[in-house]
């Protein structure tokens, strides 16, 4: 039997493994390929008029907001990226955490590093590569070891802390205490599955609460180096975490354990998505044929709005039945990305009318670990069943560098010229060998959105 552990040692054990991190052929690779789907995904998002008051709110400095050629302190950038980074859906996510690391992780760093290179400090690029890494492993072992479910910004912090105090190479006790500081003092917004549940909240810019997350998360370093104290216990209480799970060996780094988008939509909405697409294309199924169609899926699947009738750009983000009627309408690429353009399609409300959503009892019991789907088509003369299906892009079938850059050039489009996206294109191609600069070069300046045809 395990021994009880004594309160206050599992944030410092986690510390301690975070702060000897090192960085396998693997884990590069995975902190390579985050940094380039986290600029992606902020690539995609229209460009906010938030500049002014993310100044006004944290102060002015020297750390990018990323492609508008504009500046603010490190915890302002760090704000105002975390906010496009998770604006279009397009960011990564992780199973057991049910979240999103990359929005958090990747803009805490690069924003911490202006910061570092304004103050003429050196800082290489396996360094910045570790710090995500390390944002990614501890974060994610807190947060799926958790008993409950709580959106990303519930522990964003705790990501965004260990990655800075990771690049500002805090000593293990000063790193615990950032991690502990972060989680106490971030967006608390659990959210339980038993009755009364608080509604999953849709139509926002500060998706999940990921940007004060961030803001949280780096400020605690800091205030950790400078000897402020955190509640140690934090994550010891059962029934809430699992300290052996959080602390257990694994055979690869959480990063790795991650999946990729290629829709910008919430991820319940990729299976039936593809299935559906599959099935339109091998049975070459013409739209106005269609009478009813059928997803069976899991829980997550149905705690989303699924409006057939989106008012704004998140509410279609998050409705299974909109995004079928838009690739139905628009072809495979049809959600890679989703504009305001979007919204209001008549032809996509009217098939969004005809889908119904429920409860497969085989695939809830493999839900959260996967998120297998069943659509079937039923037209005016054959009904069509999909397979079993799982959304590309999974941990297990991590796609390769073309089809990451073939994601940037496919999302960028509404927000980028051509010559602005060939340009981050070669930054990326460098990024893949680890060369970050031609990056933090390419989202510093200002970009303006392509010219209207």
């Amino acid at each position: 039997m395990p021994q009880p552990r004594t309160l206050g040692t599992v944030i410092p054990e986690l510390a301690q493994f975070a702060t000897s991190f090192r960085l396998t052929k693997e884990t590069r690779t995975a902190a390579i390929e985050a940094i380039a789907d986290t600029v992606t995904a902020a690539a995609a998002a229209p460009r906010f008029p938030f500049v002014k008051p993310i100044q006004q709110a944290y102060g002015v400095g020297l750390s990018s907001i990323w492609f508008t050629g504009q500046t603010a302190s490190a915890m302002g950038a760090g704000f105002a990226n975390a906010l496009t980074s998770a604006a279009m859906d397009l960011d990564d996510g992780h199973r057991g955490s049910r979240g999103h690391p990359g929005a958090a992780v990747v803009p805490a760093v690069l924003a911490e590093l202006d910061l570092l290179t304004s103050e003429r400090r050196q800082v290489s690029d396996e360094a910045v590569l570790l710090a995500i890494a390390v944002g990614y492993e501890v974060s994610l072992r807190i947060a799926s070891a958790k008993s409950f479910y709580a959106r990303t910004g519930f522990w964003a912090g705790i990501a965004a802390a260990a990655a800075v105090a990771s690049l500002r190479k805090l000593p293990a006790e000063k790193f615990a205490h950032a991690i502990a500081i972060a989680a106490e003092t971030g967006p608390h917004m659990a959210k339980t599955t038993t009755p009364p549940a608080w509604p999953q909240p849709n139509g926002t810019d500060v998706k999940e609460g990921i940007p004060w997350g961030v803001v949280t998360g780096m400020a605690a370093v800091p205030m950790a180096k400078a000897g402020m104290k955190g509640p140690l216990d934090l994550v010891d209480h059962a029934p809430f975490f699992d300290a052996d799970e959080i602390l257990a060996d694994r055979k690869l780094p959480m990063i790795c354990d991650t999946y990729t988008k290629f829709h910008a939509a919430c991820r319940h909405v990729h299976g039936p998505v593809e299935a559906f697409l599959e099935l339109m294309q091998t049975h070459k199924i013409a739209l106005q044929d269609i009478l009813r169609i059928r997803v069976e899926a899991y829980s997550g699947a149905l705690r989303i709005p699924n409006s057939p009738k989106p008012a704004t750009l998140t509410d279609a983000q998050y409705s299974i039945p909109y995004c079928i009627g838009l690739v139905a309408e628009k072809g495979p690429c049809g959600l890679l990305p989703m504009t305001l353009e979007d919204i209001g399609r008549v032809s996509a409300e009217e098939l969004a009318k005809r889908v119904s959503i429920e409860v497969c009892e085989s695939f809830e019991q493999e839900f959260p670990t996967r998120t297998l789907c069943k659509v079937s088509v039923e037209t005016k003369d054959a009904t069509f069943d999909s397979p079993a299906t799982e959304p590309s892009g999974e941990a297990d079938a991590r796609p390769d560098w073309s089809r990451r850059q073939e994601k940037l050039r496919y999302a960028a489009s509404a927000t980028l010229s051509s010559s602005a996206i060939e340009g981050l294109l070669e930054a990326i191609q460098e990024l893949s060998s680890g060369k970050i600069n031609p990056l933090r070069a390419q989202i510093f300046a200002h970009h303006e959105p392509p010219r209207a045809r």
